[in-house]
């Protein structure tokens, strides 16, 4: 899910775009995207940080446990 809304809005940005300055770091971020590790992340339903499953379960949202 996280991937597919990152994509959507690269490739938004990118389409809209009037700089090729700009551009550029656009389409290298779509390509850096396809090197996401493949563990999905996940988001606290409490505070909304996103992260690593591991990683959230032990972050400091008081509420998330």
């Amino acid at each position: 899910m996280f991937r597919d809304r990152l994509r959507i809005h690269l490739r938004e940005a990118r389409r809209t775009v009037d700089s090729l300055i700009v551009e550029a770091p656009l389409t290298a971020a779509l390509d850096a995207r396809e090197d996401l590790p493949p563990t999905p992340l996940q988001e606290c339903p409490v505070c909304g940080k996103v992260g690593l499953p591991e990683r959230i379960r032990q972050h400091r949202c008081n509420e998330y446990r």
